[in-house]
């Protein structure tokens, strides 16, 4: 099997996992249409000021970030490769009268779809696993930014795939860690809490780990140039029973102590 034919897998998993999202506490729909912005304090850290900026979110599933930076005033186009996330985002946006270009397209074909350039190219968490290459991918990037442009991306930290808990400890794997492409039986999907999980029917995953290394060096080869980095002890949801809710911010979820870092971000700029 190929890796397209990976991705067509995982295109019909994610239109599945779409429908379950309606009603998950990750998205926590009912809030956002009274008002709440999905946006977490290190994606506004990380990107700032959209006010009248042209905004590309790759990758944007039900489009909830990508109504939240056009609620900021942004021009946003957004894209993904599953049709039922795109109509829930059209949904979505329709009810709230935002406007929002959704796009769908495989991120790898977007050239050949979409016309024109962005000031912002922009990627959040959950995404990197699901590329099996990095360079077209950062090529895409590069081919739609503006001069002067930049990409922003907040991501999950890789360090926690070494990692498993065990009574409520965390311990380190004893296995290496390969890139991929991993085969994986999905049968429920995300919540903000670790119970929350939704049952689904199961379907095949294909995941790629990348390092952080991989992904600069992925977008220095395709020209850009590494402007920001940070690494954070908190992530977007509690992906592990002992973790807890972060008092400062907003969604945001923490191991107690702070021992690793559980989300990074990095910008990188195309020169002008």
């Amino acid at each position: 099997m190929d890796d397209r034919s990976r991705m067509q897998i995982n295109q019909a998993g994610w239109n599945q996992r779409a429908q379950a999202h309606l009603g998950s506490s990750y998205y926590d729909l009912d809030s956002f249409r009274a008002g709440e912005s999905s946006l977490r304090p290190l994606e506004v850290a990380t990107i700032g000021d959209v006010s009248g900026k042209d905004v590309l979110n790759l990758q944007c599933h039900i489009g909830v970030n990508a109504i939240s930076w056009a609620r900021q005033g942004a021009n946003v186009t957004a894209v993904d490769f599953a049709e039922s996330a795109l109509e829930i985002g059209r949904g979505l946006a329709k009810d709230l009268d935002v406007n929002v270009n959704f796009v769908q397209a495989n991120v790898y074909d977007l050239p050949g779809v979409l016309e024109g350039s962005f000031d912002v190219v922009y990627a959040d968490q959950g995404t990197l696993y699901y590329l099996p290459d990095l360079s077209a991918w950062a090529k895409v990037i590069a081919h739609f930014l503006k001069p002067g442009g930049i990409f922003h991306i907040v991501e999950i930290h890789p360090i926690l795939g070494a990692f498993d808990e065990v009574d409520g400890e965390m311990r380190l794997r004893t296995y290496p860690i390969t890139n991929g492409p991993h085969e994986y039986v999905i049968s429920d999907t995300y919540g903000d809490e670790y119970g929350d999980v939704q049952e689904i029917e199961p379907y095949t995953s294909y995941t790629w780990r990348w390092t952080i290394p991989d992904v600069m060096m992925a977008l220095i080869q395709a020209g850009l140039q590494i402007e920001s980095f940070t690494e954070e002890p908190v992530d977007c949801r509690q992906r592990f029973s002992s973790m807890v809710r972060d008092d400062e911010g907003k969604g945001l979820w923490r191991l107690p102590g702070d021992p690793l870092p559980m989300s990074w971000a990095c910008s990188a700029r195309k020169p002008a």
